[in-house]
């Protein structure tokens, strides 16, 4: 795999582990100010998603050394 390859897919997957990491807190404040359930499991449907991602991309960068 090319080094800018393996960069980008780094650089996502900061990205991504931010994003992982903001929806937790969006669905800690959420559950605490009484949001309509649908509306929590949106956001852990989505979070449950990106966890997916990085995992998907913690696979390939591990392949590629």
């Amino acid at each position: 795999m090319a080094k800018n390859n393996i960069e980008k897919k780094r650089t996502r997957l900061i990205y991504l582990k931010k994003q992982h990491r903001d929806l937790d807190e969006g669905i800690i404040t959420a559950f605490k100010m009484h949001t309509e359930d649908n509306v929590v499991s949106k956001l852990k449907l989505k979070k449950l998603h990106i966890k997916e991602q990085i995992a998907h991309l913690e696979d390939e960068l591990e392949v590629s050394g």
